[in-house]
């Protein structure tokens, strides 16, 4: 290899001079620095995939693990077998090598899982299973989330004049997902969260850090909490965590458990603009393992419903002969986009290009919004509201003698979503995708001297599980014309095998969504 570089632990070498049939061999060897699984060191594992994609074709894979026989390295293969196991012991070393000599090659395809649910993948972790972990996690963090007297004078304050318990517990979520910044910095003990005084020093930490603040804060006043270590659907490798001869801690997230009525509530006070209300999409469905009493096993988050995520918006559209229009907006968003719109426009200075680049520009071309924008971001279930005034150059074209509006984005849903005929790998939607419920409600008035021509017919598609779509269009005496819209998506993992129905359902809804509106000059023909 000619050049070889090292960036936050991953190595890289390029051959420069390979050609069409060249074979390289890689050998890597891997070691810890120092010792693992004590108090406050971290975890090792590994995780090796027998297989690659057809773009990195894999010819041949050999591992060979070491460990000394007192502290054993745990060693599973999650989706196969190897062709060729061997074990053995020599020396005070427990030693196992897997051999496959004809890994499988993969065929890429968008919108793929990662290949951690597509292939045999080696894992090997010190921990035997969840109750090793969970034991060693605990010990570790035990009495971070006792309250001392700081965190007890806090926890009073925060929660001076509330008396029911849900008051109680939006105080002290508010206050740390507000008032603690945050800010993804290591603690000193390598692996795990930073204590709560340390938070409430530098008023910064990051999702496990401030899961373990609330915690505490909660427990002050006599709220019973626990943490949560997540693999969002970001991250979303479940089969490993589902091994069942090693235990792999790859979790990207961390929040809190609180145990009550309906198998309880999680809370995620990660972001700054987070609210009490439906579970976050990247959350929802995922993997996690709970530090409480509990078995100790891996479990699947609530998934949440379409309605927990989306908008609701509506529009006055009041169209002129030439072509332009002014649009008079007022949206209301819930979970995930309630939290983005808190996020991007809390601050006045920023509303006025989030709303037009956002909100206005994938539908309306050459648009412009008003500077003024109004924003309610504190309502009830964690929504949020923004009204606005917008005009556009360019909202009607011309098609002979007539005006055209459309009804839908440019991009059909069926090219971004399913745009292979065939496939052979399951799709994973991202969780801003699905779960998902997205409204629309337009009334719109025709410019002066103008009548409408053509208005399409009702139509809904009903996709069973993978969602439904619908689109109404009434025209009142005074000639106005009402358009409301709806596209709602559920599942995000479809097989391969419900793909054809799945592709099927998305050209439903482009068929029953992407319809225009026509105009002509009254008394025209």
């Amino acid at each position: 290899p000619a050049e070889e570089r090292e960036e936050s632990g991953r190595v890289y070498v390029r051959w420069p001079e390979l050609q069409p049939g060249d074979t390289v061999e890689v050998a890597i060897r891997t070691w810890t620095a120092g010792p693992v699984g004590g108090r406050g060191e971290s975890p090792y594992y590994f995780m090796d995939y027998a297989g690659a994609p057809a773009t990195r074709e894999l010819l041949y894979n050999e591992v060979i693990v070491e460990s000394p026989k007192d502290k054993p390295i745990y060693v599973d293969v999650v989706a196969g077998a190897a062709e060729k196991k061997e074990e053995k012991d020599e020396n005070g070393l427990h030693s196992v090598r897997l051999i496959w000599t004809k890994p499988i090659v993969l065929r890429e395809e968008p919108l793929s899982p990662p290949l951690s649910e597509l292939l045999p993948v080696l894992v090997g972790s010190t921990f035997r299973d969840w109750a090793a972990f969970r034991a060693w996690y605990g010990e570790a963090v035990r009495g971070f989330t006792e309250p001392d007297e700081e965190v007890m004078r806090l926890a009073k304050d925060l929660t001076k004049g509330k008396v029911t318990r849900e008051d109680k517990v939006k105080a002290l979520f508010n206050f740390v997902a507000d008032r603690i910044r945050y800010v993804n910095y290591v603690s000193s003990e390598a692996w795990l969260p930073n204590r709560p005084q340390q938070l409430l020093a530098r008023r910064e930490g990051d999702c496990d850090d401030k899961a373990i603040l609330l915690i505490t804060l909660l427990r002050a006043v006599g709220i019973e909490a626990r943490e949560v270590l997540v693999q969002t659907r970001e991250t979303a490798q479940p089969s490993v965590l589902r091994a069942k001869g090693a235990a792999i801690p790859l979790f990207d997230h961390g929040i809190a458990f609180l145990p009550g009525p309906n198998g309880g509530t999680y809370l995620d006070a990660t972001g700054p603009q987070s609210r009490l209300g439906p579970i976050p999409a990247m959350d929802a469905r995922g993997s996690a393992l709970r530090m409480d009493e509990g078995p100790a096993e891996i479990v699947t988050l609530p998934a949440s419903s379409p309605a927990d995520h989306g908008s609701l918006a509506k529009w006055k559209v009041a169209l002129r002969e030439d072509g332009s229009a002014t649009i008079v907006g007022d949206e209301t968003h819930v979970g995930d986009g309630a939290y983005w719109l808190r996020t991007q426009i809390s601050q006045e200075d920023s509303r006025h290009e989030y709303v037009e680049t956002n909100l206005l520009s994938p539908w309306v071309p050459n648009v412009s919004a008003d500077k003024k924008i109004d924003f309610e971001g504190e309502l009830a279930g964690g929504k949020a509201r923004v009204s606005y005034k917008a005009s556009s150059l360019g909202l009607l074209r011309p098609d002979g003698d007539e005006l055209v509006l459309a009804l839908s984005t440019s991009a059909p849903m069926t090219t971004q979503l399913a745009p292979l005929v065939e496939r052979k790998l399951p799709v994973w939607l991202p969780s801003y995708l699905a779960p998902s419920e997205q409204r629309r409600e337009m009334q719109i008035t025709a410019p002066a001297g103008w009548e409408w021509s053509f208005l399409p017919e009702n139509a809904k598609v009903d996709g069973g599980r993978f969602g439904r779509a619908e689109l109404k269009v009434t025209k009142s005496a005074s000639g106005e014309v009402k358009v409301e819209r709806l596209v709602t998506l559920d599942t995000s993992i479809i097989s391969p095998a419900d793909y054809p129905a799945w592709r099927a359902f998305l050209l439903d809804v482009d068929r029953v969504t992407r319809r225009t509106l026509r105009l002509r000059k009254k008394g025209s023909k």
